[in-house]
């Protein structure tokens, strides 16, 4: 079953494009950031501290995260839209193995397209900053760029599930940027403080961030350590497709 997920993902020009292009575009911003950083620092800015060295670095991931959760949702919604689903489910009748062989690949496939981003968008963005850039020697940094790695993998994850659970492209898209993008703005404002501050840090966008933070990284928000945020982001992940499982072994294709 991995096999033939494998050769329907891999088998796409647009599978590659899409993937090289939000890699390249992410090193290449991740490069602009430093270079302005660099000049504001010349034109007299305090120099950044190591946390926000290394968020400066990792402001383009937020790209990558959208990128692979609409790529998770694309590998279920796209068998729908295009019928080939109900030949797949004839030959998987069991179901759940369909939707694991797609999660084992797209991890497979994606994470060392995003070792490689989030380690050039950090040498980069270091090294046009200068001497007052973060290093790869620094406290928490290989860290760091490992949680950069992970965390748009985990998201694109997040997608599949939802993707599985709606089965329909423009209402899953839909839902994965309003569950990263809109609820987080919406919901901090919304929370009494004392909920602001209890709530917020197991949200996955607030969540998945911390992945990728040195000290906190400075967000508006309080957050977990990074490894209780992972553990929050694989929780989310194991939650959603699992109901989606649920869902799709109960109902016609």
């Amino acid at each position: 079953m991995a096999r033939a997920e494998w050769t329907k993902l891999v088998s796409l020009r647009s599978t590659w494009i899409t993937l090289g292009a939000a890699s390249v575009l992410a090193i290449g911003l991740a490069g602009l950031i430093g270079y302005a950083v660099h000049r504001s620092i010349e034109g007299g800015e305090p120099p950044l501290t190591l946390a926000q060295a290394v968020g400066t670095a990792f402001l383009p991931i937020d790209l990558f995260v959208l990128v692979l959760g609409v790529f998770g949702v694309l590998q279920m919604t796209g068998e729908y839209g295009s019928g080939l689903i109900r030949a797949t489910f004839t030959a998987v009748p069991r179901r759940w193995p369909v939707v694991a062989a797609k999660a084992v690949v797209l991890t497979v496939l994606t994470l060392p397209v995003m070792a490689v981003t989030a380690l050039g968008s950090f040498l980069l963005c270091q090294a046009l900053i200068g001497d007052t850039g973060a290093g790869l020697g620094d406290p928490g940094v290989p860290r760091a760029i490992a949680g950069a790695a992970v965390c748009p993998v985990l998201m694109g994850l997040l997608g599949l599930g939802i993707g599985t659970l709606l089965r329909h492209t423009a209402g899953a898209i839909t839902t994965l940027v309003a569950a990263l993008f809109v609820i987080p703005v919406l919901l901090g404002p919304a929370l009494p403080n004392d909920w602001e501050k209890n709530v917020m840090k197991y949200v996955p966008t607030v969540a998945g961030q911390a992945m990728y933070s040195v000290g906190g990284g400075g967000g508006p928000f309080e957050t977990l350590s990074p490894g209780a945020s992972a553990a929050v982001m694989v929780g989310w992940v194991a939650l959603v497709l699992t109901g989606a499982l649920a869902l799709l072994i109960r109902r016609d294709a």
